[in-house]
């Protein structure tokens, strides 16, 4: 019996110790499944948004629209996906959001800079823009340029908290205690009529978008605005890539391709011209992620 009662016991053991390596293994096989071939298995892709016009939001019905969510999905139909969900927060939380596994692609229309890339991994670019500024009528304050406002000692600039237009701020010298961050285009927008700021500061599409649906007379787009200049004296354009994980790799692979096949069918035009995007916004096709990412 002794015997009989350790070779039980041991078999028991063996047991137990297959069922644990077993409980080991399976979390990690299910680890990993890439984020692409999941995609691919469900057909269906998270989408996180701003829900800001013309980049990503949510219409009347709940759908999700906008140039860079339309082109998602052009570029993802040839994997099998079929289907977009959107996951709608703020614009500075869309990184902390996409590293919390929230959603799978960021599709907010956000620039390619450095400081970005060391958190997340780009594609290549989707579109490019330049930036404007809106004031009350007659622009009270006659600043054109950030480089005006930074000269001017008492304007006053309105932007959006995370935005690629803080850092420029920053750069043209425009001293933080006069810049006012907002959490989106809309509040920003109150602010000026306010009279919290002078002028509000975003690319030029988004303040298009922001003053024809509001349609307020007392606002208007300053004309002769002059965009920031790069070092060879060429205007110094917004390159708007697809955020990903830096773990996701194979999907960045996949949506490049899609994306050069998009563009040089003119497609990409096709898709983005349905939310007042022209040829000026398309990316040059020479620009890659990774030397905006170095710039």
């Amino acid at each position: 019996m002794p015997a009989l009662h350790n070779r039980l016991s041991r078999r028991h053991l063996l047991g137990a110790a297959a069922a644990a390596t077993s409980s080991l293994i399976l979390p990690s096989l299910a680890r990993a499944e890439t984020t692409m071939a999941r995609i691919m298995k469900d057909g269906v892709v998270r989408v996180g948004i701003a829900n800001e016009k013309p980049y990503g939001f949510v219409d009347t019905e709940g759908k999700v629209k906008g140039a860079i969510p339309d082109v998602i999905a052009a570029a993802l139909a040839p994997h099998g996906v079929k289907e977009l969900k959107a996951e709608v927060v703020e614009f500075n939380a869309l990184i902390p959001g996409i590293n919390a596994d929230r959603f799978d692609i960021i599709g907010a229309g956000m620039y390619i800079r450095p400081a970005r890339c060391e958190a997340i991994l780009f594609t290549n670019p989707v579109t490019r823009t330049g930036a404007g500024f809106a004031a009350l009528k007659g622009n009270p304050k006659g600043v054109k340029s950030i480089a005006e406002v930074a000269a001017h000692t008492d304007a006053i600039v309105g932007t959006q908290n995370g935005a690629a237009q803080v850092e420029e701020l920053a750069k043209a010298g425009v001293p933080s205690d006069r810049v006012v961050l907002f959490a989106n285009a809309t509040e920003a927008l109150a602010g000026l009529k306010a009279g919290r700021c002078d002028v509000i500061y975003f690319p030029a599409l988004e303040l298009n978008e922001l003053l024809k649906t509001d349609n307020d007379p007392s606002v208007e787009r300053v004309d002769g605005f002059k965009q920031i200049m790069d070092a060879n004296g060429e205007p110094n354009y917004g390159y708007a890539g697809l955020g990903l994980r830096k773990a996701d790799t194979d999907l960045k692979e996949a949506l490049d391709a899609e994306l050069a096949t998009l563009l040089s069918s003119g497609k990409l035009l096709e898709i983005i011209s349905h939310y007042g995007y022209g040829k000026g916004e398309l990316p040059d096709g020479v620009k890659t992620a990774e030397q905006l990412c170095k710039a």
